[in-house]
């Protein structure tokens, strides 16, 4: 994948969910990373089409999803429906940096038809996609936790 997407990616990464969530994240190297050190995963997808087709996935724990509901809607990890709203939080933390993504990777003139954000399974995060043009995993960390996002751009 282009470095520069990569790069736009992981600074949208980064500065969405600074300002969404107050979230201060570090990249990490995917060499030193270990799915194993998310715990009660959650993933969310969507996809884009337009001047390019793709889509975007991000995978979290369950620790993390509830710090970003706190952060972003004001639920406590101990109320009874904290992890319904958890994804929910984690969905649209993907849909900004989705919308965001794209229009700083492909300017404010490209236009996009997005899918809703959607949560599925873990597994599907190390599938290869036979459509794929490129595929770019990058890894964060935040108060502790790791954050995997995916990027899949179709041929």
């Amino acid at each position: 994948m282009d470095a520069n997407i990569s790069g736009v990616l992981d600074n949208v990464c980064k500065s969405v969910l600074e300002e969404l969530a107050f979230l201060f994240c570090d990249s990490n190297d995917a060499t030193g990373f270990d799915m194993g050190q998310i715990k009660d995963a959650h993933q969310v997808s969507m996809n884009f089409m337009g001047p390019t087709n793709g889509r975007l996935e991000v995978v979290s724990g369950q620790d993390l999803c509830l710090i970003i509901a706190a952060n972003m809607l004001g639920v406590e990890p101990e109320e009874d429906d904290a992890a319904t709203h958890a994804v929910d939080a984690l969905k649209e933390a993907l849909n900004v940096i989705c919308g965001r993504f794209l229009t700083e990777a492909y300017g404010e003139d490209a236009i996009f038809n997005l899918s809703a954000p959607v949560p599925g399974s873990v597994d599907e995060l190390s599938v290869l996609h036979e459509d794929a043009a490129s595929e770019e995993m990058l890894f964060f960390e935040a108060e502790g936790h790791c954050m995997v996002v995916k990027l899949t751009v179709k041929k």
